[in-house]
Protein backbone atom coordinates (compact mmCIF):
# COMPACT_ATOMS: atom_id res chain seq x y z
CA UNK A 1 0.00 0.00 0.00
CA UNK A 2 2.71 2.09 0.85
CA UNK A 3 4.21 1.55 -2.33
CA UNK A 4 1.45 2.52 -3.80
CA UNK A 5 0.86 5.86 -1.97
CA UNK A 6 4.40 6.49 -3.02
CA UNK A 7 3.74 6.17 -6.58
CA UNK A 8 0.41 8.02 -7.03
CA UNK A 9 1.61 10.93 -5.26
CA UNK A 10 5.37 11.00 -7.11
CA UNK A 11 2.94 10.75 -9.74
CA UNK A 12 0.97 13.79 -8.85
CA UNK A 13 4.36 15.96 -8.26
CA UNK A 14 4.53 15.53 -4.85
CA UNK A 15 8.08 15.76 -3.17
CA UNK A 16 8.53 12.23 -1.93
CA UNK A 17 10.79 10.72 0.51
CA UNK A 18 9.78 6.64 0.59
CA UNK A 19 11.26 4.99 3.99
CA UNK A 20 11.07 1.57 3.45
CA UNK A 21 11.88 -1.93 4.96
CA UNK A 22 12.39 -5.18 3.43
CA UNK A 23 9.84 -6.20 0.80
CA UNK A 24 9.63 -7.96 -2.12
CA UNK A 25 8.67 -5.20 -4.21
CA UNK A 26 10.95 -2.62 -6.39
CA UNK A 27 10.38 0.87 -4.97
CA UNK A 28 8.48 3.11 -7.16
CA UNK A 29 10.13 6.67 -8.48
CA UNK A 30 10.46 8.77 -5.86
CA UNK A 31 12.32 11.83 -4.48
CA UNK A 32 14.71 10.03 -2.34
CA UNK A 33 14.45 5.87 -0.86
CA UNK A 34 15.75 5.30 2.02
CA UNK A 35 15.77 1.68 2.98
CA UNK A 36 15.65 0.72 6.75
CA UNK A 37 15.35 -2.80 8.38
CA UNK A 38 15.03 -2.02 12.82
CA UNK A 39 12.67 0.15 14.40
CA UNK A 40 15.56 2.51 15.62
CA UNK A 41 16.75 2.98 12.12
CA UNK A 42 13.04 3.92 10.83
CA UNK A 43 12.92 6.40 13.74
CA UNK A 44 16.25 8.05 13.42
CA UNK A 45 14.97 8.55 9.57
CA UNK A 46 11.38 9.61 10.21
CA UNK A 47 12.94 12.18 12.86
CA UNK A 48 15.69 13.66 10.29
CA UNK A 49 13.04 13.59 7.36
CA UNK A 50 10.06 14.69 9.04
CA UNK A 51 11.26 18.10 9.30
CA UNK A 52 11.06 19.01 6.14
CA UNK A 53 7.11 17.19 5.26
CA UNK A 54 4.44 18.36 4.97
CA UNK A 55 2.56 15.08 5.45
CA UNK A 56 3.68 11.79 7.05
CA UNK A 57 1.86 8.83 5.46
CA UNK A 58 2.39 5.89 7.91
CA UNK A 59 0.66 2.79 6.60
CA UNK A 60 2.97 -0.18 8.11
CA UNK A 61 3.90 -0.53 11.36
CA UNK A 62 6.82 -2.10 13.08
CA UNK A 63 5.29 -4.63 15.05
CA UNK A 64 4.22 -4.47 18.49
CA UNK A 65 6.24 -6.61 19.83
CA UNK A 66 10.02 -7.40 19.62
CA UNK A 67 12.26 -9.96 21.33
CA UNK A 68 14.02 -8.62 24.21
CA UNK A 69 17.04 -10.32 23.49
CA UNK A 70 18.78 -11.54 20.00
CA UNK A 71 21.28 -14.05 19.11
CA UNK A 72 24.51 -13.65 16.87
CA UNK A 73 24.41 -17.88 16.79
CA UNK A 74 22.16 -20.16 15.78
CA UNK A 75 19.76 -21.38 18.38
CA UNK A 76 20.01 -25.10 18.51
CA UNK A 77 16.44 -26.93 18.78
CA UNK A 78 15.74 -27.94 22.32
CA UNK A 79 12.33 -29.48 23.67
CA UNK A 80 11.01 -26.01 24.37
CA UNK A 81 12.41 -22.81 24.52
CA UNK A 82 10.90 -19.38 25.42
CA UNK A 83 11.65 -15.64 24.11
CA UNK A 84 10.88 -12.90 25.73
CA UNK A 85 8.78 -9.95 24.28
CA UNK A 86 9.52 -6.30 24.80
CA UNK A 87 7.38 -3.26 23.53
CA UNK A 88 8.28 -1.71 20.27
CA UNK A 89 8.81 2.26 20.00
CA UNK A 90 5.54 3.97 19.02
CA UNK A 91 6.71 5.95 16.74
CA UNK A 92 4.14 8.00 15.54
CA UNK A 93 3.61 8.73 19.54
CA UNK A 94 7.70 9.49 19.25
CA UNK A 95 7.55 11.88 16.70
CA UNK A 96 4.03 13.88 17.87
CA UNK A 97 6.17 16.97 18.47
CA UNK A 98 7.02 17.26 15.34
CA UNK A 99 3.32 17.48 13.55
CA UNK A 100 2.73 21.23 14.40
CA UNK A 101 0.19 22.52 10.96
CA UNK A 102 1.53 18.84 8.95
CA UNK A 103 -0.81 16.17 8.25
CA UNK A 104 -0.54 13.18 9.57
CA UNK A 105 -2.04 9.40 8.23
CA UNK A 106 -2.14 6.73 9.40
CA UNK A 107 -3.49 2.93 8.92
CA UNK A 108 -4.81 0.75 11.69
CA UNK A 109 -5.37 -3.20 10.93
CA UNK A 110 -8.04 -5.04 13.46
CA UNK A 111 -9.16 -8.27 14.01
CA UNK A 112 -12.23 -6.97 15.81
CA UNK A 113 -14.12 -3.99 16.94
CA UNK A 114 -12.61 -2.20 13.37
CA UNK A 115 -14.59 1.28 13.95
CA UNK A 116 -14.05 1.56 17.32
CA UNK A 117 -10.35 0.54 17.57
CA UNK A 118 -9.62 2.84 14.58
CA UNK A 119 -11.31 5.64 16.09
CA UNK A 120 -9.75 5.59 19.34
CA UNK A 121 -6.04 5.55 17.22
CA UNK A 122 -7.29 8.23 15.48
CA UNK A 123 -7.71 10.04 18.40
CA UNK A 124 -4.75 9.29 20.38
CA UNK A 125 -2.14 9.33 18.03
CA UNK A 126 -3.19 12.77 16.97
CA UNK A 127 -3.95 11.96 13.28
CA UNK A 128 -5.61 13.40 10.80
CA UNK A 129 -6.62 10.47 8.99
CA UNK A 130 -6.28 7.05 9.14
CA UNK A 131 -7.52 4.45 6.98
CA UNK A 132 -8.81 1.08 8.77
CA UNK A 133 -8.31 -2.65 7.78
CA UNK A 134 -10.33 -6.11 8.78
CA UNK A 135 -7.68 -8.62 8.88
CA UNK A 136 -10.17 -11.61 8.83
CA UNK A 137 -9.82 -15.01 6.51
CA UNK A 138 -11.78 -13.38 3.95
CA UNK A 139 -10.31 -9.80 4.47
CA UNK A 140 -6.52 -9.27 3.95
CA UNK A 141 -5.02 -6.49 2.91
CA UNK A 142 -1.04 -7.98 2.31
CA UNK A 143 -0.86 -8.67 -1.29
CA UNK A 144 -1.89 -7.44 -4.36
CA UNK A 145 -5.58 -8.34 -3.77
CA UNK A 146 -8.36 -5.96 -3.52
CA UNK A 147 -9.57 -4.31 -0.57
CA UNK A 148 -12.19 -3.14 2.14
CA UNK A 149 -11.51 -0.17 3.97
CA UNK A 150 -12.81 2.93 5.59
CA UNK A 151 -11.02 6.04 5.56
CA UNK A 152 -11.67 8.52 8.96
CA UNK A 153 -10.89 11.92 9.26
CA UNK A 154 -10.41 13.75 12.51
CA UNK A 155 -13.88 15.64 11.58
CA UNK A 156 -15.50 12.19 11.84
CA UNK A 157 -16.23 11.89 7.94
CA UNK A 158 -15.63 8.44 6.98
CA UNK A 159 -15.92 6.99 3.36
CA UNK A 160 -16.39 2.63 2.73
CA UNK A 161 -14.39 1.70 0.21
CA UNK A 162 -15.26 -1.99 -1.09
CA UNK A 163 -13.31 -4.31 -3.24
CA UNK A 164 -10.79 -2.08 -4.67
CA UNK A 165 -7.54 -2.32 -6.07
CA UNK A 166 -4.54 -0.23 -4.04
CA UNK A 167 -3.87 1.59 -6.54
CA UNK A 168 -7.88 2.63 -6.60
CA UNK A 169 -7.73 3.21 -2.61
CA UNK A 170 -4.13 5.44 -2.96
CA UNK A 171 -5.62 7.78 -5.50
CA UNK A 172 -8.97 8.27 -3.11
CA UNK A 173 -6.68 8.92 -0.21
CA UNK A 174 -4.47 11.49 -1.60
CA UNK A 175 -7.66 13.61 -2.68
CA UNK A 176 -8.59 13.41 1.08
CA UNK A 177 -5.16 14.33 1.93
CA UNK A 178 -4.85 17.29 -0.68
CA UNK A 179 -8.49 18.38 -0.26
CA UNK A 180 -7.92 18.60 3.70
CA UNK A 181 -4.48 20.25 3.38
CA UNK A 182 -5.53 22.85 1.34
CA UNK A 183 -8.93 23.42 3.06
CA UNK A 184 -6.87 24.34 6.24
CA UNK A 185 -4.38 26.37 4.27
CA UNK A 186 -7.12 28.60 3.12
CA UNK A 187 -8.68 29.66 6.84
Amino acid sequence: MGYKIAEAAFRRKHSVVLISGPVGLKPPKVKKFIPIETTDELSGALKKEIKNADCLVMCAAVADFRPDKTSEKKIKRRKKITIDLVPNKDLLKEIVGYKKSKLFIGFSLETEGLVKNSKKKLKSKNLDIIVANRLTKRHNPFGCNKLDVIIMDRTGHSLYINNKSKTYIAQVLLDKIEALWYLERKD
